[in-house]
């Protein structure tokens, strides 16, 4: 609900892009910066919202918003996100090899030919999924995964 509130607090705001309750804004130059923060200031204040300043980061070059670094080079994943992939051990249960493809899947845009490096451990991953359990008993599953040669290639692989 607070989600839907604050995307109507910001909708139509030039370089204003919110996310639940962290908002982002991008500009050209300080000029243009301090224009988008007045738009900003002015919808908070038609609300009646207040930010915490001790939170705001103002006029930044580059910042990590949602697990990203954004500059005004691009963008690119979080180094110490980056190093929980590659430190994570090689999952025994679904519920790890789920965790594990959540985190490699978020940034898959980053990663060249990422579904086809993976399409073997979600082969593998579809053929422990029994249909007739229900999808939360699934996900929470405590299930041995019975790794094979080309599923495990492929979790070395991955890193």
């Amino acid at each position: 609900m607070y989600y839907c509130f604050v995307n109507e607090v910001t909708r139509g705001l030039p370089g204003v892009y919110a996310f639940v309750d962290d908002i982002l804004i991008a500009s050209k130059n300080p000029e243009q910066h301090c224009q988008h923060l007045k738009t900003l200031f002015a919808s908070l204040d038609e609300y009646g919202l207040c930010m915490n300043v001790s939170k705001c980061i103002f006029g930044a070059s580059t910042i990590d918003f949602l697990g990203i670094n954004l500059s005004e080079n691009g963008i690119k994943p979080l180094p110490d996100k980056v190093k929980c992939i590659l430190n994570f051990p090689k999952p025994d249960t679904l519920t790890q090899l789920r965790r594990f493809l959540g985190m490699f899947n978020f940034y898959r845009c980053f990663i060249p030919k990422a579904a086809h490096i993976l399409a073997p451990i979600v082969q593998f991953l579809e053929g422990h999924i029994d249909k007739k359990k229900s999808r939360s008993s699934v996900c929470k599953s405590s299930e041995q995964l019975k790794w094979n040669e080309n599923a495990e290639q492929t979790f070395t692989q991955a890193y």
